[in-house]
């Protein structure tokens, strides 16, 4: 298989455990994209525990970053830009949770947000986020993780 299929496949599969936290540990009034017949979390008594409330950072910036070098990364020295992107990236997002700057944030979201799919959660997003520095520990660790992921798959393929 070459090296961007089994990234790709690698990064899919994580990004659906990624899913399955939000499947079975979250409520579905308060995850914008999961269906409430799809919601499991009635059934479980918090399958991921406390780890489940990290990880989703974890996995967005690991397979974000992947998914880049998949399509857009062909050799390893173009990788560090990637992952300082997402990291920078998620890192903003999550900063954007702290009350003041959220407030701001909602107040100054343009009103034509509101006709279009997704960024019609834009004010919600930042007004129901709660802000947390293991977060950003977690954007941390997985954009390091990710770097090495890529690093391993790219030089295994060099070989």
């Amino acid at each position: 298989m070459s090296r961007q299929i089994e990234l790709f496949c690698l990064a899919t599969s994580v990004l659906g455990i990624g899913v399955l936290i939000y499947v079975f540990d979250r409520q579905s009034e308060f995850v914008y994209f999961l269906p409430g017949w799809l919601s499991l979390n009635s059934m479980t008594d918090d399958l991921f525990g406390s780890i489940g409330n990290y990880l989703p950072t974890f996995i967005h910036v690991y397979v974000f970053i992947l998914l880049t070098a998949v399509v857009a990364v062909p050799s390893i020295t173009k990788l560090i830009p990637v992952c300082l992107a997402w990291l920078g990236l998620d890192s903003l997002f999550e900063v954007a949770q702290i009350d003041a700057i959220a407030l701001w944030l909602a107040a100054n979201t343009p009103a034509w947000f509101e006709g279009i799919p997704f960024l019609e959660n834009t004010s919600s997003y930042f007004l129901l986020g709660t802000f947390d520095v293991i977060d950003l520990l977690s954007i941390a660790a997985g954009t390091i993780v990710a770097y090495f992921t890529v690093s391993v798959y790219t030089r295994r393929v060099l070989k």
